[in-house]
């Protein structure tokens, strides 16, 4: 594309203005990059509007929910957590805390006297602190409430969300740091080794952390209008490093090549035409991949969208000017400072190796399939038991306080109980009466009865235990006015007896009784007159109907009483409410999120509705949301990176192949994932404690994201092989050429994504380590077992249908006439029966996983327009078609440019035809002494020109397509296999026949 020449060409012309702006850009971003973690946010898991969200926005909104909440855990040295020294120190450590305005309120076991405030264990309890502001702002008090509740008689721990948030910043920081240790100095002796130079090494280091440093202030500019996740800052250094490095070891690869051929001013020009045509659809590659996270309503999803699309324009940005700007001050110092010699061009590093594998590859292609399909599918098994949640503190370290604080929740305490599944139930009248009370009863018992339900809280419960309170409050004041009455009923029957005794000198017969029943009749009336009865329908047990509960609920000394007076506040609001769910296992296990799923599905009683969320079902929606997006986004992903290699390739099946050959390294990473991080494996190496499961973000995450990376290696070797074939190089040829010529500079830059990305394995986050470990896992896998043996097997087996419908630019369609007529119908048709499938496919899709029509009909109208244009053209503009470089050649030296000669005959559109057929060992002759001469016309020798010998000093063009190509020597194999190919062919077809047309690589082409 001559936009890239043309733009190299701009660039050298004015490559001191352009390294004086960059210069610019990074002096002023060295001042906003490293402020930019003041500005990122922790969470980003809101904003699907699910149940669960519309619960905690009515729970604020109505019931006075705190917003946020820190968790104090307090740890006495030996001391009992109910004892009064224990709750002294304790309330101390608490009384700075409830003195900052943004607390709403602090509860403790000293407050409420509630047991699930206390250990287990009895040796720990913990607090409540509830603020008024949001969690994200909450997150800066973290630091100022560890400081005030230190205590020199409790040891303290900070944990819940907020102080989790501020510690995943921290942490973040400080991965970076440390990844930044190993990955500078180990991606430089790479490139030390693969350049033999330091300049030449330093280049794309200097091009890397140019890009880092550059969209770190831009995501600093974004995170002020936007909320930015805090996983921003390290995906964006990842990516930032591996891709700037990696786009500028391509050119700087490709410079010191085109070097050798001419001057500076054509090499810059020449590199940003090749290379920066290749890192520009790479660049768009991964941009198409990281652009699938916006499909996510999550902050935290399309913030790391943001973040990589910025990375990656900042980094295309930087190879296309920064890099060639500063190529053209180097020029050939590029070279100084050499550690070893250089090697000649076409001396790969491993060139015979390369070309002996993939001539092995070629003559066993379908064993190779076989045996890497066992391979991969070895390390995808691991996958297929892959289980998916939402961790919260544990993808910290064991050392950060939240961290620890966590943990001791999780084992001395009653954990499901502080994260129970909330019910808010709307009920048709008074939520305390007897008709609302009775459907809370049913809704309760229902959710009761679900398995892994341990019990249900709810204002029914409230009012069960006010009703027993009371009614046993009522029995120990009967029993004590009783006791008191018994006694004042005998004194007093004993001083009338006394009486009639001093009257009468004795009692008489029958009165003693009869003073007795009496005093006992008094005595009963006034403990009538002093102790209420119960309520209609409370026993003196406690048991309760729901019209006893809410006859016990409206006496004044039962509302007025402090314990019932909050219950009620926290459990009815209006026409609404609330039922806690506590399961018997943790929170954050699939189990819970079945079990929300149960209650879900729970009839309602009559004129009654309700919404469940809680943390259990915050983490079943926030799944279920995000992979119900999954369909959308991989719809996108494929289908917008199939069209663009398309266009790039001009291929149907190059794209097809390059994307299923992505997913098998997507799925080789999926696989490594689930071995480490829910298996354990490896875990004591890299320092983590397993969770059991996979942080269910990171599938999507991995997609979005080696989908697109992965895709540069394929990219580049592709660009290679299609250089070599329109220069006129059979399929096989090519593909070994391709192969030779990128082996040494793709396996650097693959060493250096390795080693960049697998610095972040060895951090501190889980998450972190996970990305890491799958790009790396997934890098490796793509450029030896996929880019070595795969891509060189499915290549041989299709062979020329490789590059359909583009075939070459310089040499498709030598044919004329009817039989160029009867070839672009044919294609044409089969165009139109592929894009037919392509659409079929899109509408069974769409029916199976409830796509949206809209967007399969417009990917496939598309694919449909971008197969027939090229068909198009060609028929219609065929004909004047100009020849290119390598046809032109061709037609010297095959003779079909000289007059006819007796035994030609000329078709009715003139072409014409040679009696005899040239062998294809014959037209590779030609092509080859070609190349030799060309080659010697180039650098000003003497050239055989008939008897005579001339010096021919060649022009630039015929310089360019003189220059020897990289691994040339290595190529003799391929076209051995080749002729035993073809010859093996020619023998199956037998006498068959047809008419033959000559392409640009000089061999007999069969017409369509």
């Amino acid at each position: 594309m001559r936009i890239f020449y043309a733009l190299g060409r701009l660039v050298y012309r004015y490559r001191w203005f352009v390294l004086l702006v960059w210069g610019a850009l990074l002096v002023s971003s060295a001042f906003f990059a490293p402020n930019l973690s003041d500005r990122l946010k922790g969470g980003g898991f809101e904003g699907a509007n699910s149940d669960a969200e519309k619960v905690q926005e009515i729970m604020a909104e109505e019931f006075d929910a705190s917003p946020s909440t820190i968790t104090v855990v307090f740890e006495g040295d030996g001391l009992d957590a109910g004892s009064k020294e224990f709750q002294e120190a304790q309330n101390a450590a608490l009384d700075e805390v409830r003195e900052l305005d943004e607390v709403s309120s602090t509860v403790s076991y000293s407050d409420s006297e509630d047991p699930r405030f206390l250990s287990e264990s009895g040796e720990r309890s913990y607090a409540l602190v509830s603020f008024e502001i949001p969690i994200d702002q909450a997150q800066g008090l973290a630091d100022d409430v560890r400081g005030k509740v230190r205590s020199e008689e409790l040891t303290t721990y900070v944990t819940g969300a907020p102080a989790v948030y501020l510690d995943i910043t921290e942490a973040s920081n400080e991965d970076i740091r440390r990844a930044e240790e190993y990955a500078f100095p180990l991606a430089l002796v790479i490139l030390i080794l693969a350049f033999g130079s330091l300049v030449a090494a330093g280049v794309p280091v200097l091009i890397g952390g140019a890009s880092v440093v550059v969209t770190l202030a831009a995501l600093y500019f974004v995170a002020g209008i936007y909320d930015m996740s805090t996983f921003v800052l390290t995906i964006s250094t990842m990516l930032g490093l591996g891709l700037g490095i990696d786009y500028a070891l391509f050119a700087v690869s490709r410079f010191r090549e085109e070097l050798d051929h001419g001057p500076v001013s054509e090499a810059v020009p020449r590199t940003v035409e090749t290379a920066g045509r290749s890192i520009f659809f790479s660049g768009t590659a991964v941009l198409i991949g990281l652009t699938g996270l916006l499909f996510f309503p999550y902050t935290f999803m399309r913030s790391i969208g943001v973040a990589g699309a910025l990375v990656v324009f900042v980094s295309v940005a930087a190879a296309l000017t920064l890099l060639p700007a500063v190529l053209g001050i180097l020029g050939p110092r590029i070279n100084a400072f050499s550690v070893r010699r250089r090697r000649a061009e076409g001396n790969v590093v491993g060139a015979g190796l390369w070309a002996r594998s993939a001539e092995l590859v070629m003559r066993h292609p379908l064993v190779v399939l076989l045996v890497v399909g066992a391979v991969l599918f070895a390390l995808l098994y691991p996958a297929m038991h892959m289980q998916v949640g939402v961790p919260e503190a544990s993808v910290l370290p064991e050392r950060y306080e939240s961290r620890a604080g966590d943990d001791t929740l999780k084992e001395d305490f009653d954990y499901a109980g502080l994260t129970p599944i909330e019910v808010v139930a709307t009920v048709p009248d008074d939520p305390l009466s007897a008709e609302s009370l009775e459907k809370v009863r049913d809704l309760g018992q229902r959710i009761g009865e679900t398995e892994n339900v341990e019990r249900v809280d709810s204002i029914y419960t409230v009012g069960e235990e006010a009703a027993r309170e009371y009614a046993s409050s009522l029995g120990e004041a009967r029993e004590e006015a009783e006791t008191e009455a018994a006694r004042v009923a005998d004194e007093a029957a004993t001083e009338q007896l006394n009486a009639l005794r001093g009257q009468y000198g004795a009692v008489p017969p029958g009165a003693e009784d009869r003073v007795r029943v009496e005093a006992e009749r008094r005595a009963a009336e006034e403990i009538e007159n002093q102790i209420p009865e119960l309520p209609d329908g409370i026993s003196a047990d406690g048991a309760a109907t729901p019209e006893g509960l809410a006859n016990v609920l409206a006496l004044p000394e039962v509302r007025e009483s402090e314990e019932v007076g909050s219950a009620l506040s926290f459990y009815a609001a209006g026409d609404r409410t609330l039922l806690r769910a506590v399961t018997e296992s943790s929170p954050y296990v699939e189990e819970a999120r079945d079990t929300v799923g149960e209650v879900r599905a729970i009839e309602p009683p009559e004129e009654t509705s309700f919404l469940v969320g809680g943390l259990p079902a915050g983490q079943k929606d926030f799944i279920s949301n995000l992979y119900g997006n999954v369909p959308y986004a991989v719809a996108f992903v494929l289908g917008v990176t199939y069209l663009v290699l398309f266009l790039t390739f001009r291929s149907v099946f190059i794209p097809l192949k390059a994307v299923i050959v992505n997913i098998l390294s997507l799925t080789a990473s999926f696989g490594a994932m689930v071995f480490v991080f829910q298996d354990g494996n490896l875990s004591g190496i890299l320092g983590f404690t397993p969770l059991g499961f996979v942080d269910a973000t990171l599938p999507i995450l991995m997609f979005c994201t080696i989908f697109g990376v992965s895709m540069d290696y394929e990219v580049f070797l592709l660009s290679r092989i299609r250089e070599a074939y329109e220069e006129g190089e059979s399929n096989t040829a090519s593909v070994a050429r391709g192969l030779v010529a990128t082996a040494g500079i793709i396996t650097s830059a693959a060493a250096i994504i390795v080693v960049v990305t697998g610095a972040f394995a060895f951090t501190g986050i889980i998450t972190t380590k996970a990305v890491g470990l799958g790009l790396a896992v997934a890098v490796l896998v793509d450029a030896t077992i996929i880019r070595v043996l795969l891509v060189p097997a499915t290549m041989r087996i299709l062979g020329d249908w490789n590059w359909w419908p583009g075939g070459r630019k310089k040499s498709v369609f030598r044919a004329k006439g009817e039989e160029s007529r009867r070839a672009t119908r044919a294609i044409a048709t089969a165009a139109v029966v592929a894009a037919g499938v392509f659409a079929l496919t899109g509408f069974v899709t769409a029916s199976i996983l409830g796509l949206g029509l809209a967007l399969i009909v417009l990917l496939n109208a598309a694919l449909i327009c971008a197969l027939l244009l090229p068909i198009v053209m060609r028929r219609f503009g065929g004909r004047d078609r100009r020849l290119g470089g390598g046809e032109r050649m061709f037609k010297v030296q095959s003779g079909t440019d000289a007059p006819l000669e007796d035994g030609q005959r000329t078709t009715e559109n003139g072409s014409r035809q040679a009696d005899e057929q040239r062998s294809e060992e014959d037209v590779q002759n030609v092509l080859d002494h070609e190349a030799e001469r060309q080659e010697a016309a180039g650098n000003g020798h003497p050239r055989e020109n008939g008897d005579r010998r001339e010096v021919h000093h060649a022009s630039e063009p015929e310089r360019q397509s003189a220059r020897p190509r990289p691994g040339r020597a290595h190529l003799s194999g391929f076209r051995r296999l080749e002729r035993e190919l073809r010859n093996a062919t020619e023998s199956a077809d037998g006498d068959r026949t047809g008419s033959e047309s000559y392409g640009g690589n000089g061999r007999p082409e069969r017409a369509p």
